[in-house]
């Protein structure tokens, strides 16, 4: 998290010298990274998800690694979820957000 928020810097301050470090990438550091890396964080998520499928009719994830997508909604199908993926882009960036429920109506 932190090799990506200077890699952010530096390519935000290429244009503007005033921004200051960190700014732009903040959060306590059990906000930003998981033991395992997204991929697991996502699993969890999922698996924890179906404990509360009666109480919640839509949950939803960002999803930042494309690569994490298809073993995510691998794991909600067979927990019973019915997925969606939004795929969102601003200039070079592209974010993914996968929604889910277990309501099947």
């Amino acid at each position: 998290a932190l090799k990506a928020n200077q890699r952010k810097v530096d390519n935000l301050n290429k244009g503007n010298k005033n921004i200051q470090k960190g700014l732009n990438f903040g959060g306590q550091k059990a906000e930003l990274w998981c033991p395992g890396g997204e991929r697991l964080f996502l699993k969890k998520m999922a698996k924890e998800s179906a404990i509360f499928a009666s109480q919640v009719y839509y949950f939803t994830s960002l999803i930042s690694n494309k690569e994490n997508v298809k073993p995510t909604i691998k794991v909600l199908e067979k927990l019973g979820a019915k997925c969606q993926v939004l795929e969102m882009s601003q200039g070079q960036k592209i974010s993914r957000v996968l929604a889910w429920t277990f309501n099947q109506k």
